[in-house]
């Protein structure tokens, strides 16, 4: 069955980008995605079997054009949702209440996060950098306090070797996380890389597709990744089914 587990797609909408940190090794540009390309990459989702498409960049907030795309994407049957550094809150938190979202992924610590972490549609990303385990936990605390229901931690796993954290700092990170989910019945999740890093898992990738500006199609968020062989390789596979 052809892609029968290719279920999650994200799409750089942009390269544009109205934050720098300084871990961040992404292609920036002011490049905007044209709608009618994304539509007719929608198309080809679709038919591939996707089931929930993820709108990136960048910043995908800054793409005149954003709520016409997820339009877009709700038309063809698909949910819809978006990570953001929430430099604009209001405009996702309008995108939400329409019904245009899902569900989105605010970046702890970026822009005016604190805004829009109690959402109920709402995913605060944490992301673990080296020697920053107190750090990630003091974010996760301060979203709880503002009503965050579900938390993400994110291993870096970028080009820069000296943000990337050790797998101890992981397993303390998500163990740390984990008690506070039990104590305060909170939703606590981790990305495939994270779990692969820590031994929970022994694929990442699986069922997910990041789509480039210019439509090519990446197996993983990050080609520094050291496991993005192995989830090319399952790429392929799934190209040759």
């Amino acid at each position: 069955m052809k892609n029968e587990r290719l279920r999650l797609a994200s799409v750089e909408i942009t390269e544009q980008c109205n934050n720098r940190c300084p871990y961040c090794d992404q292609r920036k540009s002011e490049l905007f995605m044209p709608v009618a390309q994304f539509c007719n990459l929608l198309d080809e989702l679709a038919t591939d079997g996707t089931e929930a498409v993820a709108l990136g960049g960048g910043e995908p907030t800054l793409h005149p054009a954003l709520p016409d795309m997820l339009r877009a994407v709700r038309e063809r049957g698909l949910r819809t949702g978006l990570t953001t550094n929430a430099f604009n809150p209001p405009l996702v938190l309008q995108l939400a209440d329409q019904g245009l979202l899902e569900s989105f992924g605010v970046s702890g610590g970026k822009g005016e996060w604190l805004r829009l972490v109690s959402h109920p549609r709402a995913i605060v990303n944490l992301l673990l950098l080296r020697n920053s385990v107190n750090e990630t936990i003091r974010q996760a605390a301060t979203a709880v306090r503002r009503g965050a229901k579900c938390l993400l931690l994110l291993g870096y796993k970028g080009a820069r070797p000296e943000f990337r954290p050790s797998t101890a700092e992981l397993s303390d990170a998500y163990t740390m996380l984990n008690m506070l989910g039990r104590k305060l019945d909170l939703t606590i999740a981790a990305d495939d890389y994270t779990r692969r890093r820590l031994g929970l898992t022994t694929t990442c990738g699986e069922g997910f597709l990041r789509m480039r500006i210019d439509g090519t199609r990446e197996p993983c968020c990050f080609g520094s990744c050291e496991f993005r062989c192995s989830s090319a390789s399952y790429l392929l596979k799934l190209r040759l089914d």
